[in-house]
């Protein structure tokens, strides 16, 4: 076996790892009782126009998961380079609580999103996410369907 190819095979591992910290993460739909030993001390994640710490981020999916207490997350697609792992993702649960000042509509909620994540030492570092914020935002009333 050439020096290349134990290389190459390092860097197929590393980045099944990186995958596989990503996934962990998203198939327990980034609930916030596992983001502090999956996430970085100064984890940040880049929303919008906003930036969230791993604080806030527990925050905020918290509050999802107290409104869509049957919230799930499917991996539609992963790929992987170098210390980023994007993922196109849906994710889908039923609208039972107070939800950012919007009553529970006992509706199905589903939206779809795509996140970069960045890994550093086995541990998400940083993401990048774009929601279908629209989208997400008409399901629960807030907006009629024909914007």
């Amino acid at each position: 076996m050439g020096k290349n190819e134990t290389n190459d095979e390092q860097i197929c591992g590393s980045l099944d790892k990186n995958k596989e910290i990503v996934l962990k993460v998203a198939r327990e739909g980034w609930n916030p009782v596992i983001i502090d030993k999956h996430c970085t001390d100064d984890y940040l994640m880049h929303y919008g126009g906003e930036k969230l710490d791993r604080e806030n981020l527990k925050e905020f999916m918290g509050a999802i998961h107290h409104a869509l207490p049957d919230l799930h997350f499917e991996i539609e697609d992963i790929i992987a380079e170098n210390d980023k792992v994007v993922t196109r993702w849906k994710a889908e649960g039923t609208h039972k609580k107070t939800f950012q000042g919007v009553f529970p509509t006992n509706r199905k909620v589903s939206f779809t999103g795509i996140t970069i994540s960045r890994v550093k030492d086995e541990k998400i570092a940083e993401d990048w996410e774009e929601v279908d914020q629209l989208n997400f935002t008409q399901q629960f009333g807030v907006y009629p369907d024909n914007i």
